[in-house]
């Protein structure tokens, strides 16, 4: 058994224990068009296990909706019936709680044109056929999913929190080097540890030891506790060192708070950096650093900070500036801005550093030639030749630049960071374009490219604040060459972090924000997109792409592979073919499941940047303008992840990405004529913010909206129309001062 079934085992035997001291929570059903409502009068966690037509039995955490835990059935007709009880927690016995099983039998009516819940046969792919029923979406995690180990653990004697690590050129604070963040020459050889923090002050006890804990031997190891930096911004009160157990473990412990002149107490702020001194001969350099880690004496897991006064002491960033939960990084002062989404996750655990760093290295590696794109490293020969025969990039970072957002090109060159999405469409149904298939791919490795296409012109636009001041706005005017689609969508590289997290948000959050026919009057009406997975052929909720078109983040790195640089993998294992083009068929998997794995691993669990300017006036007051302007209607603050999803870094955080992933309709200065999924020419997904005050500094310029027409915030904000139209005529009604702190507010984001 599990570890965590035992733990519902042990919950459910608590919960038998306390029945006779228990007060039963009023509970039952209620139908609701197709659906069925499940609700029990608590706001404390609840659980429901259920079974639809004597099918296989589902256990999910509620979420708490209208003052009670509800959750919702989706897809049911007359006569259906599903037996179900509840699990939750009791405050008035102060433990857990099991109710006796019930029938409920729907009454509802059926939802017309019910998905299969099956790919479509003819294509296979994402994009082909009619949209799936939103009514069957299936959680992509539960109860029953397989858990990465946790990074911390609470025993009798100490709280143990355990973090993956790489190396590090220089030291954190040290701006004149610039050499902190970028990653070394062999990065992902022999380069990467995990270090356990065995707190006994927590307990009682006198002492924090710390284990080093590596892939490749070490000849020496410093290690550095309470940060003092009065000489360099890289000095510590405690510098020792560890000493070896073995070739893969070292240890090192302190019992005296030498910053304070004291023993240690719960609550210090302990900040730590490893030495690491790679046994030699090794190819290219042999000593490093580690990343600067603050641990709060007593409280398990590593805390994002923030370096207060002259020498940037390190404090816990207050929980406002978490935008990616303990995912969140430090503060930078580095003074490297194009490599704030490059990180690894604050809490990384031990089981993905290294997967980590070698997902990154493919996902720097040309498809081609086998090329990295940094110097030093070398060709990694097990890729070579995998290109193709038409795609759109060569590598990975080749679009998706420093993982920021992409800009437009010049006129009239090749959109080589875009994606153009095509098809032929009838009603609801798209299909493949006869000479394309769903995506043109400007670049063949041998012959003539299938087609092309670029910006031809920017037609401009001009508008009036309310206040008198002007403003100008553009769109893209794009020509073909060689084929013309008949529908096609042109969309711009997106931004990279946080997407594991995204993946991680439960099904019944998203649900619970969704208000598909307006019933609150409140003029927004945001959607949940459904799409088919590709391995299972279940109906999930699409979360990825501009128009929520993909529901897993596998399954988004290995479209990408195939469509954009034709990688074969065993998701997706046939090319993008058009039924007209020739040479263009078979199927094979060039990139193996390990590799697939790395890849998303490390696109899953990249840092998501702190929120900065928290103490900043004027950001504060743009924040409140924000919502006052009914921005956060649609870009939603804050969400929970689930506490099933596989990775440890990524379960039951509190996140403020600015998304609701629902669709939303934009109106037609923004609409285009390909739908995709349920998603209309004018509905699009409610992009992430968080990051996006960073955009220059990563990208070399700012591009926002789908197809990068906006130059600035103040432009985008001015596209919105249809559903944004009232947050955009709010904006335009602003003084220029309110106008300034709103969009400081978006910066600091």
């Amino acid at each position: 058994m599990s570890k965590r079934a035992t733990g519902v085992a042990v919950a459910l035997l608590m919960a038998a224990c306390a029945a006779s001291s228990a007060s039963a929570a009023t509970s039952g059903a209620q139908p609701s068009g197709s659906s069925a409502i499940f609700f029990i009068d608590t706001t404390s966690w609840a659980d429901i296990h259920y079974k639809v037509n004597n099918g296989l039995q589902l256990n999910v955490r509620m979420a708490v909706t209208n003052g009670r835990n509800e959750f919702t059935v989706s897809g049911l007709n007359t006569g259906d019936f599903v037996d179900y009880s509840f699990t939750y927690w009791d405050v008035a016995c102060n433990c857990a709680f099991d109710t006796a099983w019930a029938r409920y039998t729907h009454s509802g009516t059926s939802q017309p044109d019910a998905g299969t819940g099956t790919p479509d046969a003819g294509t296979g792919t994402p994009d082909a056929g009619p949209p799936p029923d939103v009514g069957n979406i299936i959680p992509l995690f539960n109860s029953g999913t397989a858990l990465e180990p946790a990074t911390t653990q609470d025993t009798s004697t100490a709280l143990i929190t355990r973090v993956g690590d790489r190396v590090r050129d220089r030291h954190a604070r040290e701006s004149q080097y610039q050499a902190y963040d970028h990653y070394l020459a062999r990065y992902f050889e022999n380069r990467t540890f995990w270090l356990e923090i065995i707190d006994e002050v927590a307990k009682g006890g006198s002492q924090i030891k710390v284990n080093l804990h590596t892939v490749y031997p070490h000849d020496g190891t410093n290690f550095r506790a309470f940060f003092r930096g009065l000489n360099t911004v890289a000095e510590y009160f405690h510098n020792g060192t560890f000493e070896r157990v073995n070739d893969f473990l070292y240890t090192a412990s302190v019992n005296f708070n030498a910053k304070e002149g004291r023993a240690i107490r719960v609550g210090d702020r302990m900040e730590i950096e490893a030495g690491v001194f790679l046994r030699q001969p090794v190819e290219g350099r042999f000593n490093y650093y580690g990343r600067a880690l603050l641990y709060l004496v007593g409280s398990a897991g590593i805390v994002p900070f923030e370096g207060q006064g002259a020498i940037l002491d390190s404090f816990a960033l207050p929980a406002a500036g978490w935008s990616g939960g303990r995912t969140t990084l430090n503060y930078p002062y580095s003074n490297e801005p194009r490599n704030r989404f490059l990180q690894m996750a604050l809490n990384m655990a031990p089981v993905n550093a290294q997967p980590f760093v070698e997902g990154r290295r493919l996902h720097h590696t040309d498809f081609s030639d086998g090329s990295h794109s940094e110097p030093g490293n070398p060709v990694m020969s097990s890729q070579v030749n995998k290109l193709g025969p038409h795609y759109i990039s060569r590598s990975c970072i080749s679009c998706h630049v420093q993982n920021g957002r992409g800009l437009p090109p010049a006129v009239n060159t090749t959109l080589g960071n875009y994606v153009v999405k095509v098809g032929r469409v009838n009603g609801s149904t798209v299909t493949a374009d006869p000479f394309l298939g769903f995506r043109l791919q400007p670049r063949s490795t041998s012959g003539t490219p299938e087609a092309d296409v670029r910006i031809a012109s920017w037609t401009t636009s001009t508008g009036l604040f309310a206040d008198g001041s002007g403003y100008e706005l553009r769109r893209p005017n794009y020509t073909f060459l060689n084929v013309i689609p008949t529908n096609h969508s042109a969309r711009i590289t997106p931004q990279l972090v946080g997407l594991g997290l995204l993946e991680a948000v439960p099904e019944t959050a998203v649900a619970g924000l969704a208000d598909p026919n307006d019933s609150n009057g409140d003029g927004i009406s945001g959607r949940m997109q459904a799409v088919v997975d590709p391995e299972t052929g279940q109906t999930r909720l699409g979360r990825f792409g501009w128009k929520a078109g993909i529901a897993r983040l596998k399954h988004q790195v290995a479209e990408a592979l195939n469509r954009d640089i034709g990688v074969t993998n065993a998701v997706f294992p046939t090319g993008d073919c058009g039924p007209s083009q020739q040479g263009c068929a078979g199927a094979s998997q060039e990139l193996n499941n390990a590799d697939l794995d790395k890849m998303v691993r490390y696109v899953a669990l990249l840092g998501v940047p702190a929120r900065r300017d928290l103490r900043d006036a004027t950001a504060l007051r743009g924040e409140t303008l924000f919502a006052n302007a009914g921005c956060a209607k649609c870009h939603a603050a804050s969400l929970t992840t689930s506490a099933w999803h596989p990775n440890a870094e990524l379960r039951g955080q509190t996140i403020r990405p600015y998304t609701d992933l629902l669709l939303h309709d934009m109106g037609t200065g923004l609409a285009d004529n390909l739908p995709e999924g349920i998603a209309s020419g004018s509905e699009w997904r409610t992009p992430p913010l968080w990051g996006i005050g960073l955009t220059a500094g990563v990208s070399g310029g700012e591009a926002y909206l789908h197809d990068g027409r906006a130059r600035s915030l103040t432009e985008a904000i001015l596209w919105h129309g249809g559903e944004g139209n009232a947050s955009k005529n709010a904006f335009v009604a602003m003084n220029a001062s309110d106008r300034a702190a709103l969009v400081r507010f978006l910066q600091s984001l």
